[in-house]
């Protein structure tokens, strides 16, 4: 037997791997992963089969025993993984737990309360931002994490919504749904809710804040002038005490009054830092309207693995709508979602949690005593059947972890025994409180370890470099030939760096070169006109046909110009994010090789450029650091396709009540024939040539944001040009007078005696 292990850090996002004892390094295969999140590995990549399959080659052996050391919820991950194995290894599996979350920031807090109070100048400096590492620490240990809620029409959003906050807040009708947006922070200290609202800007406030409930939800839906809702107050059935939950309410792309609730959903599925919850009406499985919505889902559940699939979570509600008597039954309305999912969009194994929110809101609001509408009345009246009936034991169907799953179990159980507790069985039942668990596991899982991680990486890289700094002046202060060595080197790199500036020219020359290649633009242009064609073809026998069948199909064309125009900006906005994206990883491993390669040119032996935490922020690791560092270059989606001075937004294109634009169906008389073939003929005209013409345009704005790219790689290449050029100044003039350095290291020796007592501290605080 084989004996493997793992060692997973995911504050550090830091796995060590071992075979029979021995660390696996970096030129092995598995090895080589070591600093990726564990959830990524278990799953399938280029050139990785995945993690239990990976080990299976590499140990070559018919049974292998895993130890896992780190947090139960990642080994729940990996036992899970390990149930889904198909292969011929025999795994077995042992666990040692890790350092707890509570212990982990309670030691950081304290640590840099010491830092503070030390009021070091380099600890002191602020960032662009105006902020110094203290205030990056607040807010970074105190961010917002967002769940986006994204739901088609009548699939019961906002009753789901409000049966997450114990209470009737937000209104449920569609037409109540279609105006705002809704943002709802979590405040475990409040009682009742407050709402602010803002115009279309963000920033007019155009109700100030103040108490909420429905029926000020339900004024705020209604005034026009209103755009934006942040509300505040309690989640119950999710602590902020590790992370601040923001719930959104996201208008669906199919139901909104602006155009840009389509385009402002997108740019939410695309965030890789938030949980999204889409929403599906178990009854109407399959619509039209969620075709583009799933398709840009299942493109980024394709980016990153586990995580990236964790992170949007299935929610198959109105489950108690399905007709049993028909022989239908949530087992099998989940297979269909999962084949409907897998063929239509290529999304597999998705987290699928049924759910009947209108029981749960019903059940809670019931607990707290509010009062209750007929309907949730008549819907309590379902309580037993929900104890008693397995098929209604909706959490028994769902995509649950382990960890999560014996959770409900245990607490199902628990009521069971006592049918004054048989509510709190049923809202188990419902599958909301499954929700809310695979919610919490989340943050957990993956948001609380990257808030730890990105609230320490200023500090330590401080730390990090004081040390250095002050090892090496004392190296060169006690050493006479060391100090002259390190003058000549320091010289030698002046020099290098001078005459290497052909280096920054060339790499200019090559970044100047990226483009997006413009055949992917005429291709476009070539399936738009395809697709129209084949639109075009279902027409060319309807030239006389009788008014009333005129009417069905020039609504039934309006209807597919709609889908087609839906359709087309998804794909066009997917494939210029691709090429946009391939372009960008070209342009980051030009500037990765120039980077090494400038950096290859200065060697001073003792001091380490990566330790320096200016380096750090002159770094670029990936193409969305980018993006979010360069505030200039962003993926612009503002322009329409589709302008018209009558009425704004597509569908006022297609009026057919407007005479401006088609005034042939209110022209005609009851029994003339309709040449339907000519009016088609010439609407398409139209249309065809406004939607090529905007192709085109979005194109232009994606040939400006490659440039802008271009831009940012090179203000970045000149950045580190000129902070070469300051570090080698400043080691210059800080070595020149042996004197100078003698009295620096006798300063330094307790400060440096501080620091390694901080690193120490932090190091194994975070190190498993």
């Amino acid at each position: 037997m084989t004996k493997f292990s793992i060692e997973y850090n995911p504050y550090l996002v830091k796995c060590v791997f071992k075979k029979n004892g021995k660390v696996l390094n970096a030129k092995s295969k598995i090895g080589a992963k070591s600093e990726e999140r564990l959830q990524v590995l278990l799953g399938e990549s280029v050139n990785w089969k995945g993690l239990l399959e990976e080990i299976a080659i590499a140990c070559d052996d018919d049974e292998v025993e895993i130890h896992f050391k780190g947090r139960k919820i990642d080994f729940d991950d990996l036992k899970y993984t390990l149930n889904m194995y198909k292969g011929t290894v025999q795994f077995s599996t042992t666990f040692e737990e890790s350092t707890n979350d509570a212990d982990v920031i309670g030691g950081l807090d304290k640590i840099f309360d010491e830092i503070r109070s030390k009021d070091i100048a380099e600890f002191n400096q602020k960032n662009k931002d105006g902020l110094d590492i203290f205030d990056a620490y607040e807010e970074a240990k105190n961010g917002i994490f967002e769940v986006s809620v994204i739901a088609t029409m009548s699939s019961g959003k906002s009753t789901l919504i409000n049966s997450i906050l114990h209470t009737e807040l937000l209104p449920s009708s569609n037409a109540a749904c279609t105006a705002t947006i809704a943002r709802i922070f979590d405040n475990d200290d409040m009682d009742g809710f407050e709402a602010e609202c803002y115009a279309a800007d963000g920033k007019t406030v155009i109700h100030p804040k103040g108490p909420v409930d429905l029926s000020k939800m339900s004024e705020y839906n209604a005034d026009k002038n209103v755009t934006y809702i942040d509300i505040v107050g309690n989640i119950p059935s999710i602590s902020d005490d590790k992370i601040q939950l923001c719930l959104r309410d996201t208008p669906g792309p199919n139901n909104s009054q602006n155009e840009n609730h389509g385009r402002l959903t997108r740019s939410i599925i695309k965030r890789t830092n938030a949980v999204i919850l889409y929403v599906m009406n178990a009854t109407q499985i399959g619509i039209k309207d969620d075709k583009q919505l799933l398709m840009d889902i299942s493109s980024e559940m394709k980016r990153a693995g586990k995580q990236s699939r964790d992170r949007f979570i299935f929610v198959i509600n109105k489950c108690d709508e399905i007709d049993e008597e028909k022989g239908e039954n949530v087992e099998k309305t989940l297979s269909e979602v999962r084949d409907y999912l897998k063929k239509e969009f290529d999304i597999v194994e998705p987290t699928l949690i049924p759910t009947s929110a209108r029981l749960a809101l019903a059940i809670r609001k019931s607990k707290k005593g509010e009062k209750l509408s007929k309907n949730e009345r008549k819907a309590l009246v379902d309580v037993e059947d929900f104890v008693n009936n397995e098929l209604l034991h909706y959490e028994k169907f769902a995509t649950l972890t382990p960890t999560v799953r014996e959770k409900l179990q245990l607490q199902a159980a628990k009521y069971h025994k006592d049918e004054e507790l048989w509510d709190d069985e049923a809202l188990i039942h419902t599958g909301v409180p499954a929700v809310e668990e695979t919610i919490s596991e989340y943050v957990e899982k993956y948001a609380y370890p990257m808030k730890i991680k990105d609230a320490i990486k200023d500090i330590v890289a401080i730390l990090g470099e004081l040390n250095m700094k002050a090892e090496f002046a004392k190296s060169i202060a006690n050493d006479s030939k060391k100090l002259t060595m390190v003058r000549k080197q320091i010289a030698d790199a002046k020099k290098k760096h001078r005459n290497g500036k052909k280096i920054y020219d060339v790499y200019k020359a090559k970044i100047g070169d990226f483009r997006i290649d413009e055949k992917v633009e005429d291709n476009e242009q070539y399936s738009v006109e395809m697709k129209l064609q084949e639109i075009l073809k279902k027409y060319d026998d309807k030239e006389k046909v009788d008014k009333r069948e005129a009417d069905i199909l020039l609504v039934k064309f309006q209807d597919d110009l709609v889908h087609f125009q839906r359709d087309c900006e998804s794909s066009l906005n997917r494939n210029i994010a691709e090429n946009i994206f391939k372009e960008g990883k070209k342009m980051l491993a030009e500037y990765t090789s120039v980077v090494r390669q400038i950096l290859d040119n200065i060697e001073i032996e003792g001091y380490d450029f990566q330790k320096l935490k200016s380096f750090h922020e002159i770094k670029i690791s990936d193409i969305s650091e980018l993006k979010k560092r360069n505030e200039s270059v962003r993926y612009r989606k503002e322009k329409r396709w589709i302008k018209n001075p009558e009425r704004e937004g597509f569908f006022g294109f297609f009026k057919f009540f407007e005479p401006k634009e088609i005034s042939v169906l209110v022209d005609v008389r009851d029994g003339v024939d309709v040449d339907v073939k000519e009016i088609i003929v010439n609407v398409m005209t139209g249309f065809s040539s406004s939607i090529k013409e905007n192709i085109h345009t979005v194109f232009e704005q994606a040939y400006d944001q490659i440039e802008e790219y271009k831009n940012a790689f090179n203000d970045n290449i000149d950045t580190l040009d000129n902070e070469i050029d300051r570090i080698l100044d400043e080691l210059d003039k800080s070595t020149a007078e042996l004197g100078d350095l003698e009295q620096r290291v006798k300063e330094n020796k307790k400060l440096s005696k501080w620091v390694r007592d901080k690193e120490t501290r932090i190091k194994t605080l975070l190190d498993f």
